[in-house]
C-alpha cells in the first residue's frame, strides 16, 4: 500500500482502532489507490514489469509505466537488444542507431519502473489521502441532501462524490494509452 493506516488516521483525524475499523480503513485505502492507479495508468509502486509492445518505427518507445530505473532485458522481434544499444530515460527507451521497427506486439521489455514508498511523489499520497477520507466520510449512508426553495417551486440536491476533482492534480504523472 501506498498509504499506512497510521497516516490515514492522522490526516482523516479518525483514530478508532477496533479491529473491524481498521479493516474497514484498508479497505478504503486499498479502494482509493486503486481509483489513483486506475487514472495513472500504472501502479506508481516500483517493481519489475514485463511488457509487450507494438513498436511504430520510432526511435523512442514509451514504455507503460514511469519512471524508469532499470531495463533487465529488451527484445525486437524475438532478438535481444544489448544495453549499450539503447539508452534508458524516464518515460521511454531510445534507440542510439536506427529505429523500433514497426510490429504487433513485436518488443517484450522487461523493467522496473515507479517510486519507492520512501520517495513517492507528495501529490499521489495526498489524494489517495484526500479521496480516502472522503470515502470514509460517506461510509453508514453520510451522504449530504441539500434543498433549494425558489417561488415557484423547490429543488433538491443530492451530494455524491465525484473524484475527478481530485485526481486531476496527478494528470502531470498520468499516462494515456491508446491500445
Amino acid at each position: 500500500m501506498i498509504v499506512t493506516v497510521s497516516e490515514f488516521d492522522v490526516y482523516s483525524g479518525n483514530y478508532e482502532t477496533d479491529t473491524a475499523v481498521v479493516s474497514m480503513k484498508n479497505d478504503i485505502l486499498g479502494a482509493a489507490e486503486e481509483k489513483v492507479i486506475d487514472y495513472l495508468g500504472f501502479s506508481p509502486l516500483q517493481a519489475e514489469r514485463s511488457d509487450i509492445i507494438s513498436a511504430i518505427g520510432q526511435n523512442r518507445l514509451y514504455l507503460k509505466a514511469h519512471p524508469v530505473s532499470a531495463v533487465s532485458s529488451l527484445s525486437v522481434n524475438g532478438s535481444v537488444i544489448s544495453a549499450t544499444d539503447f539508452t534508458l530515460h524516464d518515460t521511454y527507451l531510445r534507440l542510439n542507431n536506427g529505429v523500433f521497427p514497426n510490429g504487433i506486439d513485436n518488443v517484450v521489455v522487461t523493467y522496473t519502473a515507479g517510486w519507492s514508498s520512501d520517495a513517492m511523489p507528495s501529490v499521489i499520497k495526498m489524494v489517495i489521502l484526500q479521496i480516502a477520507t472522503l470515502m470514509l466520510e460517506e461510509s453508514g449512508g453520510n451522504i449530504g441532501i441539500t434543498g433549494k426553495s425558489f417561488d415557484d417551486n423547490s429543488r433538491n440536491f443530492i451530494n455524491y462524490t465525484n473524484f475527478d476533482k481530485w485526481l486531476k492534480k496527478l494528470d502531470g504523472l498520468r499516462i494515456l494509452r491508446f491500445d
